[in-house]
């Protein structure tokens, strides 16, 4: 933690630890309460299970960990009367608990410093090394602007007044994509005798020219792209995009095949080629494991023990969320009528046994990709790309049950533009759109693919961040929001910048779709009353009630 984020949190254990005595004065008051009350009374008994989970999740992200693990017990311990209807009276464990809640209260924190998550936070810097991009020009000054760009959403930018200087550089590192700003031709053909297609450094011309001419000879130097100056910073960046989302494609295939040394050797292959596979050997869990492993692809062996591919494939269509999973089958059945039996019940393709390695890549990446363009057409916001509000739900349903099963944090996070209606009003929509964009390119480009995006609706996004506790999620969310108010929007040739702010709730704080979703969009409202650029959490959200009821009392 930097020596702000330590005094701050500091801070906020003062904040709690002065209010701990009213919150087990509260639990012993139920607790008391519990004793007294009629059996069908169960009032109580849901308050305190709902005071024992907010005590623990506060207490255990503050540091005070003892405090936190006694409500958890608490919490645990009272459920299954709450889920029986009937009241705990006499129970000596939980009457024990409650009773050394104030001497356990006494027990340091832990401090600030000691209040890490090496693993988690690794977790997101891997995904946030920056990518390389030359850029070549007749005339330097005429990138300045778009370089800046570049470089405030993190890519790193090297520029080069010469081929010379550029074939040096290329020799030493690839960049990830290279842009070639000319106004003759003279600079393009010269990078054009040591620059191949074949290298796979995908090649964008900017020229100020737009004349067929012009576009045949960005064509025969093998352009990924050609755009006539002056360009805007914003198409720039949406061929970054795709060549970003290109590049890091990782397709996700689910074996089903009964042999396993064969199913091995598949997926050693896929994963050869950048693909992540999962093995399973018993259709009996197959939709368990859909549900957990989200792949892009089944590859299913047509005939196995107990059940046949066939008879899998129709248990996956039943499913409505399953109904454009691409399914192919992998079988040595060589006879044509019941390779087509086969496929009727909706399978989408038949390879045979053996198949070629490279055949095998080919084929799955091929119906992979086409499944993800045609899913993001279905689930996904036409402006950014991003997960639209409805699959957003979903997807974060999925994280919160893999996190119950696997006891991990999950955060979400709601994040909004700040005073975008005057944005709108004084550019325009179609500048306006660019901010939004802008927003979702930053979201893609920071964080994990194992993290969730989503435009939750008008200038408000959403993201999930798994095995992710609320002080790493704080710290990632603030980067983010300082590192989009350092980015350049232009209207013509003026430059403006937004802010945002955000609030993050986290589980198991909160249990439910329905209360961490409202817990992070109280406490991004919360953001928005201390005054906008800022990010809230829930822990700051529960703190402010306390010091309100505090007040008020």
């Amino acid at each position: 933690m930097k020596p702000s984020q330590i005094k701050k949190f500091q801070e906020q254990q003062r904040r709690f630890s002065d209010g701990i005595d009213k919150r087990i004065q509260k639990l012993s008051q139920l607790w008391a309460a519990i004793q007294k009350a009629p059996d069908d009374h169960l009032i109580e008994l849901e308050d305190m299970i709902l005071e024992a989970h907010k005590l623990a999740g506060t207490a255990i992200t503050l540091g005070f960990i003892d405090l936190g693990e006694r409500g958890r017990d608490i919490e645990i311990l009272l459920r299954p009367f709450l889920e029986d209807k009937q009241l705990p009276k006499g129970d000596e464990i939980i009457d024990e608990i409650v009773n050394t809640l104030s001497s356990v209260a006494t027990i340091e924190p832990k401090r600030p410093e000691d209040m890490t998550y090496g693993e988690v936070t690794l977790l997101h810097e891997e995904g946030r090394s920056k990518q390389l991009v030359y850029v070549a020009a007749d005339i330097l000054d005429d990138t300045k602007d778009m370089v800046e760009q570049l470089e405030f959403i993190d890519y790193e930018v090297l520029s080069f007044d010469s081929a010379a200087a550029l074939k040096e550089a290329l020799g030493k590192e690839s960049p990830s994509v290279m842009i070639v700003d000319i106004n003759e031709f003279d600079l393009l053909d010269e990078i054009s005798k040591f620059w191949r297609k074949e290298s796979g450094i995908p090649l964008v011309v900017l020229c100020a020219s737009e004349c067929w001419e012009s576009r045949l000879h960005a064509a025969r130097a093998g352009a990924y792209a050609f755009f006539q100056k002056p360009v805007e910073h914003d198409d720039i960046l949406g061929i970054f995009d795709n060549l970003w989302e290109s590049n890091n494609a990782q397709y996700r295939v689910l074996i089903v095949e009964d042999e396993r040394m064969l199913a091995e050797h598949y997926s050693v292959i896929l994963q050869g080629a950048g693909m992540k596979t999962a093995i399973l050997d018993d259709t009996e869990h197959l939709l368990d494991e859909l549900g957990e492993f989200h792949p892009d692809l089944v590859l299913m062996d047509l005939y196995m023990p107990n059940y046949s591919g066939v008879e899998a494939a129709s248990v996956i269509r039943q499913h409505n969320a399953h109904t454009n999973l691409p399914i192919v089958y992998l079988s040595g059945e060589t006879d044509l009528k019941m390779q087509m039996q086969a496929l009727q019940v909706g399978a989408d393709d038949f390879l045979t046994k053996p198949i070629n390695d490279l055949h095998l890549t080919q084929a799955v990446s091929i119906r992979a990709k086409r499944f993800r363009q045609l899913s993001a057409l279905m689930d996904r916001d036409s402006l950014t790309g991003l997960l639209n509000h409805s699959n957003l739900k979903v997807a974060l349903d999925r994280e919160l049950s893999r996190a119950k099963r696997h006891e991990s944090p999950v955060s979400f996070v709601m994040i909004d533009i700040d005073h975008f209606k005057s944005v709108n009003d004084k550019y325009g929509h179609p500048v306006g759109d660019k901010v939004i964009k802008g927003v979702a390119r930053l979201l893609n480009y920071r964080f994990r693919k194992t993290d969730t995006a989503a435009r939750y609706g008008g200038e408000e996004f959403a993201l999930i961040l798994p095995d992710t506790p609320a002080d790493i999620a704080l710290r990632l969310i603030d980067e983010f929001r300082l590192t989009f108010a350092k980015t350049p929007f232009s209207n013509g040739p003026e430059t403006f910048y937004a802010t945002l702010s955000a609030g993050v709730a986290t589980f198991p704080e909160f249990q439910s779709i329905e209360s961490i979703i409202e817990a992070a969009d109280s406490a991004l409202y919360l953001a928005k009353e201390k005054g906008r650029n800022r990010v809230v959490t829930h822990v700051e959200l529960d703190l402010e009630d306390d010091e309100s009821q505090k007040n008020s009392a």
